[in-house]
């Protein structure tokens, strides 16, 4: 397994899947806003299964996401072979699906890193932002800081935090939010370090305080907080938190 494999698995076991197509072949879907995201996916394709650029088809979805669809028995059948279908979402029955990461092939091969920023890229973010307490003193504030990874299924969030585990990233698997969090200023500093978001891929215009800023951008901002916290409380966006 090579860094190529890795990027692309971690991008379908958050935001691909494989299906069947007709009754012999398969076809891969990832969908994303970030267009940048989606040509990661597209490249990494091309490059681990050599694919013309032309098997790579670009679309839309109704509701806004970027598609990119490949089609290929050969490819499918090998990779559900060593992966399954990559489906980790509930079935309609409400029976978990059996999914499990390649924990140790990513541990193997030294490819840990490239595949966790693929799926903290996808469905990963950055906590940062000013709480504050009113009192008789004037009240406090105080930073949130935090890395997470959403996750809704049991066996992918400990597999998840067993790869992070193997890096010396400490992380507390968070059930009741489905969610994998690192909050500890050390572990934070060696996500950046060895981890970190994939360039050019932004939060959502739906975030709060931190619309359209690039994930990567915000972690560095993350750790310069350590530093310098009154930047980030003299922020704009953080005037009217109560």
């Amino acid at each position: 397994m090579d860094k190529s494999l890795a990027t692309v698995l971690g991008l379908l076991y958050t935001d691909g899947c494989l299906s069947p197509k007709g009754k012999s072949s398969w076809r891969f879907y990832f969908a994303n806003k970030s267009e940048r995201l989606v040509e990661v996916f597209r490249d990494c394709m091309i490059q681990c299964f050599a694919l013309p650029e032309s098997r790579v088809r670009l679309g839309t979805t109704q509701d806004g996401l970027i598609l990119a669809i490949v089609d290929s028995k050969e490819i499918g059948t090998a990779l559900t072979k060593r992966f399954g279908t990559f489906r980790t979402l509930r079935y309609e029955s409400g029976e978990l699906p059996k999914a499990h990461l390649p924990v140790e092939e990513l541990l193997q091969y030294n490819v840990a890193e490239d595949f966790l920023r693929a799926a903290f890229s996808c469905d990963g973010g950055v906590n940062l932002y000013v709480a504050r307490r009113k009192g008789a003193r004037g009240g406090s504030q105080w930073l949130i800081r935090g890395v997470y990874l959403a996750c809704a299924h049991p066996t992918l969030r400990k597999q998840y935090c067993d790869l992070l585990h193997s890096l010396g990233i400490r992380v507390r698997n968070v059930a009741g939010d489905g969610k994998v969090k690192i909050e500890i200023e050390k572990d934070i500093r060696t996500f950046h370090q060895k981890i970190g978001f994939i360039g050019g891929v932004r939060i959502t215009h739906t975030s709060r305080f931190w619309p359209e800023i690039e994930k990567q951008q915000l972690l560095e901002q993350l750790i310069q907080s350590y530093d310098s916290p009154r930047d980030v409380y003299s922020l704009q966006q953080f005037e009217q938190v109560r």
